[in-house]
């Protein structure tokens, strides 16, 4: 399948990696198909991109490149509304904020994005556990992970 987007110009998505988000995403619901794109320009961040609209792509990221202590409590009943057998087939991502000044970059450790790797359901949902923040600076960790050589110097000097 074709689609055509405002960040990435025309991409085809292979029908298998549609992602699916019954619920939409909070603020945008009636958008539920998704597909997950990546750059090597823009590593270690993906764009969860709509397939139902053009100019709509989130910049998410793996929460444990920066935090691998991150233990998000995952609210009851939605390992099985995503069909999860295994938590092994859950991929966890949150969504970033990369403003213009990058130094101001977050990403929200309160609302992971999940998706069953097996079926390509997907939810976005709110952590039990408020220990985590909605805008959790990320610089000075993304720092770090480029100098341990973790992905590529964005010029964060």
């Amino acid at each position: 399948m074709q689609i055509s987007t405002t960040r990435f110009g025309d991409v085809n998505i292979a029908a298998g990696k549609i992602i699916h988000m019954p619920d939409g995403l909070p603020g945008l619901e009636g958008f539920t198909r998704y597909a997950l794109l990546s750059t090597e320009e823009t590593d270690p961040f993906h764009w969860l991109q709509s397939l139902e609209a053009a100019d709509v792509s989130l910049a998410v990221i793996n929460p444990y490149l920066l935090f691998p202590e991150y233990k998000p409590l995952v609210p009851e009943g939605v390992f099985t509304q995503l069909g999860v057998d295994r938590t092994e087939d859950v991929l966890v991502l949150t969504v970033a904020v990369i403003p213009q000044d990058f130094r101001h970059m977050t990403t929200n450790l309160l609302a992971p994005v999940l998706i069953n790797t097996k079926n390509n359901c997907g939810k976005q949902v709110i952590l039990e556990n408020g220990e985590y923040d909605l805008r959790h600076p990320i610089f000075e960790k993304m720092r770090m992970l480029v100098h341990r050589g973790g992905a590529p110097d964005a010029g964060a000097d």
